[in-house]
């Protein structure tokens, strides 16, 4: 016969930490557990703020970089099919 495994699954709790202490959130009076509540909800505020912003720098270097690509695309020499760089400017010898 096969031995079953049984998982022992630990609940951790919500826990605040004063002077050193742990105390879980079902230990706190009500008025405490109301405001670890609020806490909780503004350090998930605060991580999403934080992915919202590294999304916008994400974007704006993209952009920014993207710029320098399209100016530095246009400041490069034009070369023609036989790997010369054509000149935009009339030879010398149409100038004579």
């Amino acid at each position: 016969m096969a031995k079953k495994e049984v998982e022992e699954v630990v609940e951790q709790r919500p826990y605040i930490t004063i002077d050193d202490v742990q105390i879980s959130v079902d230990e706190l009076p009500e008025e405490a557990r109301g405001i670890f509540g609020r806490l909780q909800r503004l350090n998930q505020k605060k991580a999403n703020i934080v992915l919202d912003l590294e999304e916008i720098q994400a974007g704006i270097n993209f952009f920014s970089n993207r710029i320098v690509d399209i100016v530095n695309e246009d400041k490069a020499p034009a070369i023609n099919g036989e790997g010369k760089k054509e000149s935009s400017s009339k030879s010398d010898k149409d100038s004579e």
